[in-house]
């Protein structure tokens, strides 16, 4: 082969052999420096696509997981003023049997009826005033009704809280499941629901039935205290013209608020069912995101292990090049000495 000075073989071949070994040690650089094994789409196309629906799927699982909890904190706040409802009620159930004896007289049955009302206007008030972030708990659904508001001593305002029950808990990444046929929950122009059919399917919702609470005075069947029209109907009420009357109102009261009672223990069982099942899909979903973000560090992370390893082989070819293309550089430097 002869001796050439204006192209120099070696010295291309090393520079060549250099931009190699310089490109795998930037990229070395850059995964162990970053922890990812993925930084761009050059890097891994098909694995960047997978670990960014992997990385939306786990956001929406830890929210998920967000709104459980915040459902077991609605819930525990629903129950909260049941319990003390509940309380009320074993008070006016003493105060009626109480005032069933005859071993008391019509007048002392007016100083406990002062006591019976008192409280179930106390029943009112927590009710009316049990809420949780704007949207009451207490008044069911079954208020819109009710024909005349007044009834229920609510303020306008109380009527127009955030979140009509049914309430709905997202507990999902997804909407709908495929596996239902339903792609999206249709609404009409005033944006009502009108797809019954996800209705009667939910997959990715927990639905609090608060929708058939309403534990007001109204609802319990205790009558209510600033209303005569409801003395009718066996609630305890003081009537001092007529013993017998006052005391046979105050014995059927007592299974008025039997009912009552049976009935607040049926909402805090429902409670206490739901809070136990938001419990048991923040379990599931934890596992979920975990098993989602295992599966994304595979796809994505550096294994250092192995990128270390690289990078060390990287430097030292790139220092062995960077020699290299000094001598092959210096070649057709030996073509001076023929001139010489």
């Amino acid at each position: 082969m002869g001796l050439r000075i204006q192209t120099n073989i070696q010295s291309l071949n090393a520079q060549r052999a250099l931009s190699i070994t310089t490109k795998q040690n930037d990229e070395s650089i850059e995964k162990v420096s970053s922890g990812y094994r993925i930084n761009k789409a050059s890097d891994d196309a098909a694995g960047l696509a997978i670990s960014e629906k992997l990385k939306a799927d786990i956001r929406g699982l830890n929210m998920a997981k967000r709104n459980a909890s915040d459902g077991i904190s609605l819930l525990q706040t629903a129950e909260g003023g049941m319990n003390e409802i509940g309380n009320i009620l074993s008070r006016l159930r003493e105060l009626a049997v109480q005032g069933a004896s005859d071993t008391i007289g019509n007048k002392e049955r007016g100083f406990i009826h002062k006591e019976f009302n008192a409280l179930k206007d106390e029943v009112d008030r927590i009710t009316n005033s049990t809420e949780y972030n704007g949207t009451l708990l207490l008044t069911g659904s079954n208020i819109d009704n009710v024909e005349d508001k007044d009834q229920l001593n609510l303020p306008e305002e109380m009527t127009k809280k955030s979140n009509i029950p049914p309430l709905e808990v997202q507990v999902g990444k997804n909407w709908a499941s495929a596996t239902d046929g339903i792609n999206e929950r249709k609404l009409d122009g005033q944006g009502d629901v009108f797809n019954e059919e996800f209705a009667r399917n939910p997959v990715n919702i927990i639905r609090l039935n608060f929708d058939k609470i309403n534990t007001s005075t109204l609802g319990l069947g205790l009558g209510r205290a600033s209303d005569e029209s409801y003395n009718s109907t066996g609630v305890f009420m003081e009537d001092p013209d007529n013993m017998n009357g006052s005391k046979m109102r105050a014995q059927a009261s007592i299974n008025k608020i039997d009912d009552a009672i049976s009935k607040v223990s049926e909402f805090r069982a429902d409670m206490g069912a739901l809070q136990n099942r938001l419990y048991s899909t923040i379990s599931n979903l934890s596992v979920q995101s975990e098993n989602y973000s295992a599966a994304n560090s595979r796809i994505r992370d550096t294994d250092f292990a192995e990128e270390t390893a690289k990078l060390a082989q990287s430097n030292i070819l790139k220092q062995g090049g960077v020699a290299v293309l000094a001598q092959a550089n210096q070649s057709p430097g030996a073509a001076m000495r023929l001139l010489g």
